[in-house]
């Protein structure tokens, strides 16, 4: 029997998590008593009307099977678009949607063939909410899709009692759809960087990202000039204008190719990659320090490794001691060390360009007096980045999301257990960290 709706005062969200509460102060929203309709509005597919079910009860999974019958009366022609109601053929099908109350749920319906009476063509109706020969409605595609955001394809198979290979044609066709979205048309700053994929097969893939809006653009398969000047021949002269700024390592191959191809983008070495030459000569110091070092000295410098090269704001106070220890045990370790620090404060404090410019130089003078070949070595590299590293101070542009995007590119290796396929995997980044 038909009841009306019944409206109750809203309710506070917060009843919803607490479902004693809920009991006791009531449901306080629309309650819509049941009725013949009522299975066909929780579907809630265009165009299906539910007729019946059935409840099949496995070992693994109970599975529901939805019979429903279509609601549409007529079709459209694909070739002359007229509106067709002769029925020449039904043909069953059955198509997987999204689970409910936890059971494998499936559609039975039959399809339409119709035939126009214009041109004769005979045509199988279109359905809004499942795709051409598919055997999934468009919303557990998408549910599928979501879920391999975040778990790997045999996770996601094990999960909803599927194929690897049905998976991977999921991902891959709505990943496809998502890529094609992606716009460089408002893109300013550009960061280059490489990650690994087999270290010793010096197998790297390169990763360019909008610095700005946070997000991946692409990812090429290697990362030689050839490659990238392919690439970014595929782009239009409007967005290869619209680079201002490129933020990269220092490696001489991005450097040229980015004066060649893009000059009118200003070059800007990344500031932890500067610190990380720097402190690859710290170490290399230390170590020539403590094979000579007497053994008070050598004990002394025991594991100080990490505490020289890291920040002394972020030491503790038992590390602070051990790093007092280490540099007072020898005073060219000491020297070395204030020195690097005094090259890090550089670029926390200073914001201007030329004030930068002035304490390097200074710094630089400094390191000169030592005779510190390591550090010497590094001024080296100092003065043939000098532009780029000065370029830092502009607007203080760095490479830190890349190299956090890095780490998160390595989780999504570690989750698969490595890709066999380029594609696939550049299909997983740009999916999971590409434009929304």
């Amino acid at each position: 029997m038909y009841i009306n709706n019944l409206l109750l005062l809203p309710a506070l969200v917060n009843r919803a998590l607490d479902a004693a509460r809920a009991v006791k102060q009531g449901i306080h929203t629309v309650i819509c008593w049941i009725e013949e309709a009522t299975l066909t509005r929780l579907l809630d597919l265009p165009h299906f009307a539910v007729t019946g079910y059935s409840v099949e009860t496995t070992n693994i999974q109970d599975i529901l099977h939805l019979f429903c019958e279509l609601t549409l009366e007529a079709g459209i022609c694909p070739h002359c678009q007229t509106v067709s109601t002769t029925i020449k053929q039904y043909k069953e099908r059955c198509v997987r949607d999204c689970d409910v109350w936890g059971k494998r749920t499936f559609l039975h319906f039959r399809i339409r063939r119709f035939e126009c009476l214009d041109c004769g063509l005979r045509f199988t109706e279109e359905l809004s909410s499942i795709g051409w020969r598919r055997r999934q409605t468009y919303r557990f595609e998408q549910e599928i899709y979501r879920h391999c955001l975040r778990c790997s394809r045999k996770e996601t198979a094990e999960s909803y009692h599927l194929s690897q290979s049905t998976v991977q044609g999921i991902f891959k066709k709505w990943a496809k759809q998502h890529c094609s979205q992606l716009s460089w048309k408002r893109v300013r700053v550009l960061g280059m960087d490489e990650i690994a994929l087999k270290k010793r097969h010096k197998q790297y893939v390169l990763v360019l990202s909008d610095l700005e809006r946070r997000c991946v653009l692409a990812v090429l398969p290697t990362r030689e000039q050839k490659a990238i000047v392919t690439w970014l021949k595929t782009r239009s002269s409007g967005e290869r204008k619209a680079i201002r700024v490129v933020s990269m390592d220092m490696w001489r191959p991005y450097r040229a190719f980015v004066k060649k191809e893009l000059p009118q983008a200003k070059i800007v070495a990344d500031r932890f990659h500067v610190m990380k030459n720097l402190n690859e000569q710290l170490t290399k110091a230390r170590r020539q320090i403590q094979r000579q070092a007497d053994e008070a000295t050598a004990n002394a410098l025991k594991g100080s490794r990490w505490l020289l090269v890291r920040n002394r704001d972020t030491l503790t106070e038992e590390q602070e001691q051990q790093l007092m220890t280490a540099i007072t045990a020898d005073a060219d370790l000491r020297q070395a060390y204030l020195l690097k620090e005094e090259f890090r404060l550089i670029f926390e404090r200073i914001h201007d360009r030329e004030r930068a410019r002035r304490f390097l130089m200074a710094w630089v003078f400094k390191v000169q007096q030592t005779n510190n070949k390591y550090l010497l070595a590094f001024v080296k590299t100092l003065k043939n980045w000098w532009a780029e590293i000065l370029n830092y101070f502009d607007e203080r542009i760095t490479n830190g999301f890349v190299e956090g995007m890095n780490r998160a590119i390595r989780s999504i290796i570690w989750r698969a257990c490595g890709f066999r396929n380029f594609e696939n995997f550049r299909l997983q980044i740009l999916a999971e960290y590409g434009l929304p």
